[in-house]
């Protein structure tokens, strides 16, 4: 999740007990990534790797450059220490298990080891190469991206808790896509699980099934790089497919008689 730099500026909070201080015992540099960790990991743990290894699948994939601008990644080594030095430090986050943090001159991620670190990094490194590259990325499509990009690589994002929930409310009759909808969303934490799935089909839609529509992204993520702020994505794709909201959800149709074949 991205929490922007708005928040960041929350004073610390006390009577929370003794301070937790950031994980520094630990410390590993991989290209991009600055890891403080209370965790003991192998210098080429397969965790360390992946995440250093997406970093050059965002750029081929998206076609951005790989920028040499610091992540500093913060692993705490159990929950509690985590939770509490968010309470401590940024009492108005939401209650997640990680955060992605930007302000005008850092990106940082705050995780714990726990069941899902290796998702949760995924996901909130995806963040920091997204915005190191393009810094006013819409929200969306930086969280569908994210989404995309935290299950293992050599699986092309295929997110079967999203299909699952999806296709659950489209049965109900409680959701239709909006592309438009999701483009107007502009604060983190008051994105639904819905928002998340959805802007996670949109993207998987667009990279995952025509090549036309995988340049259109690449294109739009280009033109939001260099002008800080492109036309909505929605324009071009309605122009290009035209039933554009017909084809999403034919797509989820698709991905779920894909998990059903799995069972």
């Amino acid at each position: 999740m991205l929490i922007t730099s708005a928040i960041a500026l929350v004073a610390g909070c006390a009577g929370l007990g003794r301070r937790v201080e950031l994980p520094s015992e630990k410390q590993f540099e991989r290209e991009q990534l600055r890891v403080f960790s209370d965790v003991e990991l192998p210098k080429n743990h397969r965790l360390l790797e992946e995440l250093t290894a997406r970093r050059r699948d965002i750029a081929n994939i998206l076609l951005l450059p790989m920028s040499d601008e610091p992540i500093q990644v913060y692993l705490f080594d159990d929950e509690k220490r985590y939770q509490r030095y968010l309470k401590q430090n940024h009492p108005q986050f939401p209650n997640r298990r990680a955060f992605f943090l930007k302000n005008d001159t850092e990106l940082k991620v705050f995780a714990y080891w726990g069941e899902f670190v290796a998702e949760d990094l995924r996901h909130e490194v995806t963040h920091g190469y997204l915005h190191a590259t393009v810094p006013n990325i819409p929200l969306w499509l930086d969280e569908g991206l994210a989404e995309y990009f935290e299950i293992p690589r050599g699986e092309k994002g295929f997110h079967r808790q999203h299909i699952y929930f999806l296709t659950k409310h489209a049965k109900q009759n409680r959701w239709h896509p909006s592309l438009t909808r999701l483009e107007s969303l502009v604060d983190p934490a008051k994105m639904s699980q819905l928002d998340y799935a959805e802007s996670w089909l949109w993207v998987h839609y667009l990279l995952e099934t025509k090549p036309e529509y995988r340049k259109l992204l690449q294109d739009q993520l280009a033109r939001d790089r260099m002008t800080g702020k492109a036309k909505p994505l929605s324009n071009f794709l309605h122009e290009l497919v035209g039933d554009e909201q017909d084809e999403v959800i034919g797509h989820l149709v698709e991905l779920s008689n894909a998990m059903k074949k799995e069972q």
